[in-house]
């Protein structure tokens, strides 16, 4: 074997290993922002029926959403909720961004959950 042959297998194995690790790092920044909004998107799903039926007013349903966005940790404004309720419909729409911290680069992740439930 040559000395030139082995240093280039070194710096390939190099590379491939900070590849991976650099792939495996952003997964455990992405994945949970992922989880998070599929948890958030679940709960809207779930408590439009409710809210419906109690007849809750858009602040009352806002201000439940603020709070489980607080709860998981997404960055969620009052402005970035939309919550129309005139009593036979509730519907409600999110749109907002999570940024994630990649060390080199910022990586801006949108999300737009939303849910409508109508009264027959």
């Amino acid at each position: 074997m040559r000395f030139s042959d082995a240093g280039a297998g070194r710096i390939k194995t190099v590379l491939s290993i900070l590849f991976l690790v650099f792939v495996i790092f952003a997964g455990i920044k992405i994945i949970p922002v992922y989880v998070n909004n599929y948890e958030l998107d679940d709960y809207i799903r779930e408590q439009t029926p409710y809210w419906l039926t109690q007849r809750a007013r858009p602040e009352v349903i806002q201000k439940s959403i603020l709070d489980k966005a607080q709860d998981l940790g997404l960055p969620i404004s009052a402005d970035q909720v939309k919550v129309v309720a005139p009593g036979s419909i509730v519907s409600v729409n999110l749109d907002y961004t999570v940024p994630v911290d990649l060390i080199v680069y910022t990586l801006q992740l949108h999300f737009t959950p939303s849910a409508e439930n109508r009264q027959i």
